[in-house]
């Protein structure tokens, strides 16, 4: 497989609920794209850490009636994690998202088949699109990396 992209990259919380967009350019059709995706960490291990947070995410979202019993019980929501996720459009458009949990995630796009959350279709020339939604990051730092490959054949897909 031909490596065709790869980015990393630091967060903090202050990244939260911000998308972060690569772009590559595939300068002929090929049988098929693999994107992996990793970061971490994934949660935050710090109890006394995790506390202000959580009450602070109770008094913005929980109703108003349940907040003080929701307080009593924060630890009920440890531990807390970040999440970030991965959607992909092709030089036709959108071509779909894994919002998956998992930091470590591989997704690949091929005419026939394509990983959940994706369609499959002709992996055609021109700019594709890669955008990571960094949907929470509760940690102080946390590392990421994207790589993109293109498949020659087949062949190759079936050693994936």
């Amino acid at each position: 497989m031909d490596e065709l992209m790869i980015a990393e990259g630091s967060l903090t919380p202050l990244s939260s609920k911000t998308h972060i967009s690569y772009q590559f350019h595939l300068s002929e059709p090929c049988p098929f794209l693999v994107v992996d995706f990793t970061y971490s960490p994934k949660v935050l291990d710090d109890k006394e850490a995790s506390r202000p947070l959580i009450l602070e995410a109770i008094a913005s979202f929980a109703s108003p009636s349940a907040i003080e019993l929701q307080k009593e019980k924060w630890e009920q929501f440890l531990p807390l994690q970040n999440l970030l996720t991965v959607s992909i459009d092709d030089p036709a458009g959108f071509r779909g998202s894994a919002h998956r949990h998992s930091p470590d995630q591989r997704h690949i796009l091929s005419s026939d088949e394509a990983s959940p959350g994706f369609l499959a279709g002709p992996v055609q020339s021109g700019i594709w699109k890669i955008t990571i939604s960094v949907h929470c990051i509760v940690t102080p730092t946390c590392m990421y990396r994207l790589s993109v490959k293109k498949g020659r054949d087949d062949h190759e897909l079936g050693a994936l």
